[in-house]
């Protein structure tokens, strides 16, 4: 494969880069935890608090500000927090991201492993999702990525590696700034590495003193700030209640134990097919040096999946940083059979291949049961599901034909060209399905027809910051009838919006509700409704 350095890096760039960039910006921010960073940066716009984040008159010390730092100098350029400038920086990062994982495949494993782990890893679905949403975590995993880039830099030279180990904590201190302590979350996985290679005197390698003045020194600006402001206590409100009370707690169910394996058997698809297969061959059928470098990806990953299964509460998005470790895995793979074909393992693997194409062709015909989230991912048309389906079941066939003829190179071009394909067509189409569905913006509108800037407005729905983001004004959040009740004075009207499952709870507290507005959104009910005894 004669492509000369710049070449290698560039096309897995450009391939998130075509991926992740199109129609960014043409959804609406309806989910809270991404209203959230939208509401925290206009703060730092309008208002000036760039440093302890604010929502209206309310500190929120959940996050540090990293990330809201970056919507926000987007931001000043149209003069507001859009839904643009709101997603730009994850999908920045994330194009970085499969950037320094080329740069560290490349350094593990060669021109050619870089290059496959790029293109893995920006064609993993579970990536891409989180590559256009505004949250945190994609720049988080950015800086994680190239922390261990640094790591690896630091472990592998002869001499002490300090340069290298400094600029792997400057980018734990910047993980830490964008998404706070989960951040810190590969000094285990850095530390296991080192008592596999030395035992527990290898930990001294970690030069963690300085570490710490490094990180402390790169958060000091924010975490000053946080421990400066009398509003709130940082240890209580983060660290205890949102940090060590949700995460501590007791598991609910036994299946817990194993909710990793959703997110990286189905999001990490079709790449999670050959991640055993990598695994095995990478830590007991190679030479010394690779067998090294898997201890360190194992490691990775099993620090993030350890942790995250200990916690209680758990989201899939948590589990980010390991998809990197797993492109890198499958990258060498595939690597190693392009070089020297193994034809019983391509067999194997081409009929789970052309399994997974026949049974996702199937699946778009039949007329499943899905959740809102899942449905909009579909065509909405019976002809293009009937395409849809015939391609993807082609490309199984033809992945199948060319794995099995020992076609190595042929076989994962298609999967990736497969895949690539289907990210495509949500890329530019899944934006107007989910805003037929989350269409929390016209509501807001109407919304606003009837509340006046002096009336009160209260939210008894999910999606609560979502409004104080299109309506530009703070809505007050309730949790049942005697609260709603409460806000009621015979000064001025108290309107109300909730979604029909909070709704009989309101209409059971005695309260008479004028029913203004109605709409649908995911698939619930939602209502405007001004309040009165």
């Amino acid at each position: 494969m004669g492509v000369n350095r710049t070449g290698w890096l560039l096309l897995p760039v450009l391939l998130a880069a075509a991926l992740f960039l199109p129609a960014l910006g043409g959804r609406t921010i309806y989910i809270s935890d991404e209203a959230r960073y939208a509401l925290l940066a206009r703060n730092m716009i309008e208002r000036g608090h760039w440093l302890v984040p604010h929502i209206g008159g309310d500190v929120h010390l959940e996050k540090p500000p990293l990330f809201m730092w970056a919507i926000a100098v987007l931001s000043l350029i149209p003069g507001d927090v859009t839904e643009l400038t709101a997603a730009l920086p994850a999908a920045v990062s994330g194009i970085a991201g499969v950037g320094v994982t080329f740069l560290l495949g490349r350094r593990l494993f060669g021109p050619a492993g870089g290059l496959l782990a790029g293109i893995v890893l920006a064609t993993t679905s579970g990536y891409f999702s989180l590559a256009r949403a505004v949250l945190a975590d994609m720049t988080m995993t950015l800086f994680i990525v190239c922390s261990v880039w640094a790591f690896w830099s630091a472990v592998e030279t002869s001499g002490s590696g300090v340069r290298a180990m400094l600029a792997c904590y400057a980018c734990l201190g910047l993980a830490l700034s964008a998404k706070g302590p989960a951040g810190l979350t590969p000094l285990l996985a850095f530390a296991a590495f080192l008592v596999t290679e030395d035992g527990w005197r290898g930990l001294t390698r970690l030069r963690l003193p300085m570490g710490i003045a490094i990180i402390a020194l790169i958060a000091s600006p924010w975490a000053i700030a946080f421990a400066l402001q009398r509003e709130a206590s940082y240890l209580q409100t983060v660290l205890r209640d949102d940090y060590l009370g949700p995460h501590v707690a007791k598991w609910q169910r036994v299946s817990e134990l194993f909710f990793a394996a959703g997110p990286l058997g189905v999001k990490f698809l079709p790449w999670s097919l050959f991640l055993p297969a990598a695994v095995w061959f990478g830590c007991r059928d190679a030479d010394a040096a690779t067998r090294r470098k898997f201890r360190l990806l194992t490691c990775w990953a099993l620090a993030y999946v350890v942790v995250i299964t200990l916690m209680t509460h758990k989201r899939e998005r948590y589990l980010l940083p390991v998809y990197p470790a797993g492109a890198l895995m499958v990258g060498w793979l595939w690597q190693r059979w392009i070089a020297a074909p193994d034809r019983r393992a391509l067999r194997i693997h081409a009929w789970l291949w052309g399994a997974l194409a026949t049974a996702a062709g199937i699946a778009l015909l039949l007329p499943l049961r899905l959740r809102t989230e899942e449905a909009i991912l579909l065509p909405s048309s019976p002809t293009l599901k009937l395409v849809a389906a015939a391609g993807i079941v082609v490309a199984g066939a033809v992945g199948l034909w060319a794995a099995s003829a020992g076609r190595a190179r042929l076989a994962v071009s298609i999967m990736a060209l497969t895949t690539a394909s289907i990210l495509t067509y949500e890329a530019w189409t899944v934006g107007q399905r989910y805003n037929e569905r989350y269409d929390v913006k016209d509501f807001a509108r109407r919304v606003a027809d009837h509340v006046g800037p002096g009336d009160d407005l209260v939210a008894f729905e999910s999606a609560r910051l979502s409004y104080d983001f299109y309506l530009r004004r703070p809505v007050k959040g309730i949790r049942d009838g005697k609260e709603l009740a409460a806000s009621i004075s015979s000064a001025r009207p108290v309107y109300v919006i909730a979604d029909e499952r909070a709704w009989r709870a309101l209409d059971a507290s005695g309260l008479r509700l004028h029913i203004l507005e109605r709409t649908e959104l995911a698939g619930r009910a939602v209502l405007l409704a001004n309040v009165s005894r």
